[in-house]
Parts: structure tokens; C-alpha cells; sequence
């Protein structure tokens, strides 16, 4: 088993997943901003967890702003925004040149692609997370409901490292899985993301606003079959009843913003390049239309062109 995570981030997925690590024995260093580190080092990283089997919790872990030779790591978790990836990744760069290996717990398709390219070389095994969280104030994260974790390799074998790392999961409690398509796991995921995401940027309201109304409810559907035709023509075929799934599934978090609408109600970049942009341009490279996709970039970034005024 891995004797040594460091996890990049302790944000609403870092903060949460890193947390529970530490709080089973695991040797977790964190890796986060100066302000952040100041606020941990001070009250400790705090979890309230609306969830009975974790409750509210705080730890007080080893806090790092940089690597050091010192620092110890066998397995790092990325748990940055997709724009932060470059900087993230020279940071853990020594980490990895030692022979550390990345763990992606982050949004998006084409991280782990960028990941190789930077390093080149295979040291990255794929993860895609479903939990229903937010950074309420920095070394503060309210956990709402879900938090488990699917993992894979891109080539679909059941790795040595993959099995350590569920093996780690698991021991502590957090529910993991081995796919054997791990890249049509993160598109079906994507299926959600590229559209209840920007939709809940444009309409400024938690997402049960989109299941009610069935014109929202179409946008959904079309944008999710833009998605599968795309992933279809990069070889990745997705299930058939996604497009419904998509919608049903999120009956259970209908109260709730998306972590779109949180980083942009917050002033913060989204990842709307990442989540919807991407996908848009996969499409034209393959001549495949994606008008209602098109549609909802185009608005959350002019959404964002406006209020920085640069539009």
C-alpha cells in the first residue's frame, strides 16, 4: 500500500477525500496556497459533514506551500481546477521525477492526456469523483451528501498501483471502485458537468430549476447527446440511457449549486474551457455539431467577459 499522499489542494474534493485519509492513519501532507495554509495552521481543516457516518471533524495535518527535498510522497492526489493543472504539475514535478504516482480527482477529460505530455511518461493513474461538497471558507468544507471515488487505467488493466490505491480507499471508508473504462466513466461524468454546470452559471440557481422545467430539462438532453456523439467519434462508446440518467440522477442533489456556479458566484475563473470548451473543440476537429453546447460556453463566458469587463 502507499505509505505516503501528498494531496494537492484542500479544497471542496482535496479538502474532503484528504481529510478522511488522514483521519484513518494515512500519512497525508497537504499542498495548498499561503493563505489557505495560514487559515489550516491556525483552526485546522475542518469538515461538516452532513453525513452521519463522517459528522464534523477537524485535523490538523502537515501543511506545505512548496516541495521541498524533504517532502515524502509515493502517491499524490491532484485536486486542482483544470486551469491550475501547469502550475500544479511543476510543483509535484520533483515528486514525480522520484518515482510518485498522480492520481487525477479532477473534473474534465483531457488532464491525464496533459499529464503524460509534461512528463512524458506513464505515471498517472485516472480518478473521477462523485460527491456533492463546497469550500465554504478556506480549511472549511461542507460535505453534503455521496463521496466516493472511481478509478482506472486508460488501457483498462487492473494495475498493481490501481489496486493499491483502492486498497487505500477502502481502509478508509472511502467507497472506491476499479473501472475497466475508466475514460468512458469521466465522459459519462462529463455528460453532467458540461451541462448542468454552465446552465446553473446562467440561471443563478441550485439545479432543481432545470429538472422542473422541461424546456431546461431538453437543453439538457441535447447537450448530453452532443457529448456522446463526440466521445463516439473519439472511440469512446457511453451507454445508451445516460441522456436520461444524466437527469434522474440529479434529483437527489436538486437543492444544491453546482461547483461551477460556486466558483463564479465567488468571483472565480470557471472551468468552463475544460468542461464544455474541450468538447466543443473535439467536435470540430470530428465534424461533429455541438449548437446547444456552443450556446451555454458562449454565455457563461460572455457572463464572465462581463464582469471582468473584458468583453
Amino acid at each position: 500500500m502507499f505509505q505516503n499522499v501528498v494531496v494537492v489542494g484542500a479544497g471542496a474534493v482535496g479538502g474532503f477525500f484528504g481529510a478522511l485519509l488522514h483521519q484513518s492513519g494515512v500519512a497525508v501532507t497537504f499542498l495548498v496556497r499561503p493563505d489557505t495554509q495560514r487559515a489550516i495552521a491556525h483552526r485546522g481543516l475542518e469538515i461538516r459533514s452532513a453525513d452521519a457516518r463522517h459528522g464534523c471533524f477537524t485535523i490538523h495535518p502537515p501543511l506545505i506551500s512548496q516541495v521541498s527535498p524533504n517532502t515524502a510522497a509515493d502517491l499524490v492526489l491532484l485536486a486542482v481546477k483544470c486551469y491550475d493543472l501547469p502550475v500544479a504539475l511543476e510543483a509535484v514535478a520533483p515528486l514525480v521525477h522520484k518515482g510518485a504516482t498522480l492520481l487525477t480527482l479532477q473534473n474534465g477529460v483531457d488532464n491525464e492526456a496533459r499529464i503524460r505530455a509534461y512528463f512524458s511518461k506513464d505515471c498517472v493513474v485516472e480518478g473521477v469523483t462523485y460527491i456533492t461538497s463546497r469550500l465554504a471558507s478556506p480549511g472549511v468544507v461542507e460535505h453534503f451528501r455521496r463521496g466516493s471515488i472511481a478509478i482506472g487505467e486508460t488501457s483498462g488493466d487492473e494495475s498493481d498501483r490501481a489496486r493499491k490505491i483502492h486498497q487505500l480507499f477502502s481502509a478508509a471508508h472511502i467507497p472506491c471502485h476499479i473501472s475497466r473504462d475508466i475514460r468512458a466513466t469521466k465522459w459519462e461524468k462529463l455528460c453532467w458537468n458540461a451541462t448542468f454546470n454552465p446552465l446553473s452559471v446562467i440561471l443563478g440557481h441550485p439545479i432543481g430549476l432545470v429538472l422542473d422545467s422541461p424546456l431546461l430539462s431538453e437543453i439538457v438532453r441535447q447537450g448530453v447527446s452532443e457529448v456522446v456523439a463526440v466521445a463516439a467519434a473519439e472511440g469512446i462508446s457511453l451507454r445508451p440511457e445516460i441522456v436520461q440518467e444524466t437527469l434522474s440522477v440529479s434529483d437527489l442533489f436538486r437543492d444544491f449549486h453546482t461547483s461551477m456556479y460556486e466558483d463564479y458566484a465567488h468571483g472565480k475563473p470557471t472551468e468552463i474551457e475544460s468542461l464544455v470548451g474541450h468538447v466543443i473543440r473535439l467536435g470540430t476537429e470530428r465534424t461533429v455539431a455541438t449548437p446547444v453546447l456552443r450556446t451555454l460556453y458562449a454565455l457563461v463566458v460572455g457572463l464572465e467577459q462581463k464582469r471582468t469587463g473584458k468583453a
